[in-house]
């Protein structure tokens, strides 16, 4: 029987080194499949040009958030729908998924939407961090579902949101909430 290695001197110490060299081996591996999954494609942007409320209830808010997908790639790019997360200050305020399927044309672009919800809770912590702000940060994060393909595409775009703009959105100010273009 092995007892640490002590029968046959250095056996331990090589099926350690052989271990260790193995799970160094399968953890590089699974480090390039997560990080391969989380890259963004550089032919494909989306860029958030629309918002409008929709019906809601006073524990949830909805909106419409409408995207212009541009395809930089050689390839057409025919998806079967996306999901979408809009931040606002470096905290999520709402998050939503589509299934229309749209074509966006090799060198060209098209739109789609997607409607968004929010709860109570997420839309006072938002309100919460109003105050003395006259612009706010956007961060709207996704993925495009391809047909065809077993990954999505994932996109990022970050921007800029003033006090003007999201109180046309809100309907403050006792006027009936507008859609907000930002193209």
């Amino acid at each position: 029987y092995l007892r640490g290695g002590a029968e046959f001197p250095g056996h331990a110490e090589l099926l350690g080194v052989r271990l260790m060299r193995s799970s160094v081996g399968l953890c590089c591996a699974l480090l390039v499949l997560i990080a391969g999954g989380c890259a963004t494609d550089p032919s494909v942007e989306v860029f958030l040009i629309g918002m409008t409320p929709v019906e809601s209830n006073m524990f949830e808010q909805r909106m419409r958030l409408d995207l212009r997908v541009q395809n930089a790639g050689n390839d057409e790019l025919r998806a079967t729908g996306v999901a979408v997360t809009l931040n606002v200050n470096d905290s999520r305020l709402a998050k939503g998924v589509d299934n229309q399927p749209f074509t966006v044309p090799r060198l060209g672009d098209a739109t789609t939407s997607a409607v968004v919800s929010t709860s109570l809770f997420d839309m006072a912590r938002q309100l919460l961090g109003l105050p003395g702000r006259e612009s706010f940060s956007y961060r709207l994060e996704g993925k495009i579902y391809l047909e065809n393909r077993a990954r999505a595409r994932r996109f990022s775009r970050s921007g800029e949101l003033t006090r003007e703009q999201l109180g046309r959105l809100s309907g403050s100010g006792g006027e009936r909430p507008a859609p907000l273009k930002l193209e």
